[in-house]
C-alpha cells in the first residue's frame, strides 16, 4: 500500500500536455510529427511495465491514460486495474489499449500526422492472428521509434556492425547453413525491397531493376554510418542535430534493420535494451512538454 500511495508517481497526463506541432517536408508533400524525448520515455515505460506483468503471467484489465502513473526513474504503475491471468487474447487487448493511448494522447487523434516509424510500431501491435509472443513483445519494448535521440548513434552502429561483420563470421556447418544463408551479409537482407516506398531513399539510391540493388543499399548504409560516426567534423551540426536530421529524413531505416535482425532471431544478441535507459533526468512534471516536435526544432 505504501508503494501504491507513493506521491512521487504522477499521472501520465502530467507528462504530456501539448499542442500538436507538425511540419511539411521540402516538397510540401508530407506532413507528420516526431515524438519528443518525454513522450518516448513515458510510452516506453508503459511497454516495459506490460512486458514484465506478462512475464509474471498477469494482464491488466481495460486501461487508459487515467490508469497510468509514472515516476522520474522510469517506474510505471497501472492503478485501479484488476489483473487477470495471462492469455493471448488479453495480451493483445493490452497492446490495443496502449496503442489507443499513443494515438489519443501523444498524437491527439491526428492519425494522419503519425510518423512512419511510429506507424511501424503500431502495426506490430496489430498482428493478424492477434497473438503477441514474448519475442514480439521484446521487439515492441525496444522499438527504434522509442530510442532516445542521444542513443540513436550507438543503436544504429550496433546493428550495422552486427549485420556487416558478425553475421558473416557465423559457423557454416550443414546444421547452421540454412539458418544463415539469408543473413550472412547486408546484401541478403533484401534492403531494396524493404526500403522501397520511401521517396527520399529511392531518390538517393536510384534503385534499379538490373540486379544492382544490393550494392546500392550497401553504399547507402555505409554513407549513413559515416554520417553518424563523423558528425562532429566541420562543426556544422551537433551530434543531436545530426541524429534529428537523419531521424526525420530516414524514419524507417532503424526499424527496418531492427525487424530484420528480429526475424533472424539475432536481435537479443545485441542487448539494445540498455540504450533506452531507465530514467530521464529532472523531467518537468509541472510544465508538461509537447508530445511531438516539428523537424524545424
Amino acid at each position: 500500500m505504501e508503494y501504491i500511495r507513493n506521491k512521487e508517481f504522477k499521472p501520465l497526463t502530467e507528462y504530456i500536455k501539448h499542442t500538436l506541432l507538425k511540419f511539411d517536408d521540402e516538397t510540401g508533400e508530407r506532413e507528420y510529427c516526431l515524438m519528443t524525448e518525454e513522450a518516448k520515455f513515458v510510452i516506453g515505460a508503459l511497454f516495459k511495465e506490460l512486458y514484465f506483468l506478462h512475464k509474471r503471467g498477469k494482464c491488466p484489465q481495460n486501461f487508459n491514460e487515467s490508469n497510468v502513473f509514472i515516476r522520474e526513474d522510469g517506474i510505471v504503475q497501472l492503478r485501479e486495474c484488476n489483473l487477470d491471468d495471462k492469455s493471448d487474447t488479453k495480451v493483445f487487448e493490452n497492446y490495443q489499449d496502449a496503442q489507443n493511448i499513443i494515438v489519443r494522447i501523444v498524437f491527439q487523434q491526428q492519425k494522419q500526422y503519425i510518423s512512419e516509424d511510429v506507424r511501424h510500431l503500431l502495426n506490430l501491435m496489430n498482428t493478424p492472428d492477434k497473438v503477441i509472443s514474448k519475442e514480439l513483445e521484446y521487439l515492441i519494448c525496444t522499438h527504434a521509434s522509442l530510442i532516445p535521440l542521444r542513443n540513436r548513434r550507438p543503436f544504429f552502429l550496433r546493428m550495422y556492425e552486427h549485420i556487416s561483420f558478425v553475421l558473416p563470421q557465423q559457423p557454416r556447418d550443414e546444421q547452421t547453413k540454412k539458418e544463415y544463408t539469408h543473413c550472412a551479409s547486408p546484401e541478403k537482407l533484401d534492403w531494396g525491397d524493404r526500403l522501397q516506398g520511401n521517396d527520399i531513399l529511392e531518390k538517393l539510391l536510384s534503385l534499379r531493376t538490373d540486379g544492382c540493388k544490393e550494392e546500392e543499399i550497401n553504399y547507402f548504409l555505409r554513407s549513413y554510418r559515416h554520417a553518424v560516426y563523423h558528425c562532429l567534423e566541420g562543426n556544422m551540426h551537433t551530434p543531436e542535430e545530426t541524429q534529428l536530421i537523419l531521424w526525420a529524413t530516414y524514419p524507417m531505416l532503424l526499424p527496418t534493420m531492427q525487424q530484420e535482425l528480429w526475424n533472424k532471431n539475432q536481435l537479443r544478441a545485441l542487448q539494445l535494451g540498455g540504450l533506452f535507459g531507465s530514467a530521464i533526468q529532472k523531467l518537468d512534471l509541472t510544465m508538461g512538454p509537447p508530445a511531438v516536435r516539428s523537424r524545424s526544432q
